[in-house]
């Protein structure tokens, strides 16, 4: 399997789980205020992922493997964090996971985590082998958690 196929594959994989959080069906007894936090959730999320879109521009790809004329983004959102896309993703659907009310949706929304993660990583490894100063970049801006203390993903 090459890069490109096993993108691909992650990304199908990416987006079930998605669609499976997204059609799960909701409680009938979730509080209102639990709902409306959910949706503050999925709202900031959606802010999140559409500024990873924009910063992006011609370099955005569903797929890990790097677009070949694309360019290093380090500047707008990118300055804050490497992947503001999965931030918004995990943000999104934890939103819809809280606003669920139902337990058993966070066994998907973990499976979630624990893909974007290894998507991430591998993501990660192909960008320092494409852009010189992709490893320069990993050591000033945390990968996901604003604030955090940044350290380069092996």
């Amino acid at each position: 399997m090459d890069d490109l196929q096993k993108g691909r594959m992650l990304v199908f994989l990416q987006f079930a789980l998605i669609i499976i959080l997204a059609m799960y069906p909701d409680s009938t007894t979730v509080d209102s205020r639990i709902n409306i936090l959910g949706t503050v959730f999925v709202a900031i999320g959606l802010i999140l992922l559409f500024g990873g879109f924009r910063g992006l521009g011609k370099s955005l790809t569903a797929n890990p493997v790097p677009n070949q004329d694309g360019a290093l983004v380090t500047n707008g959102i990118y300055s804050i964090v490497r992947h503001p896309i999965y931030l918004g993703l995990l943000i999104i659907t934890f939103g819809l996971v809280v606003s669920s009310g139902v337990v058993a949706q966070f066994v998907p929304w973990f499976a979630l985590v624990i893909l974007l993660t290894y998507k991430m990583r591998w993501e990660e490894y192909l960008l320092t082998a494409k852009y010189k100063g992709y490893a320069d970049y990993m050591t000033k801006v945390p990968a996901i958690i604003p604030g955090l203390k940044p350290r380069k993903i092996k």
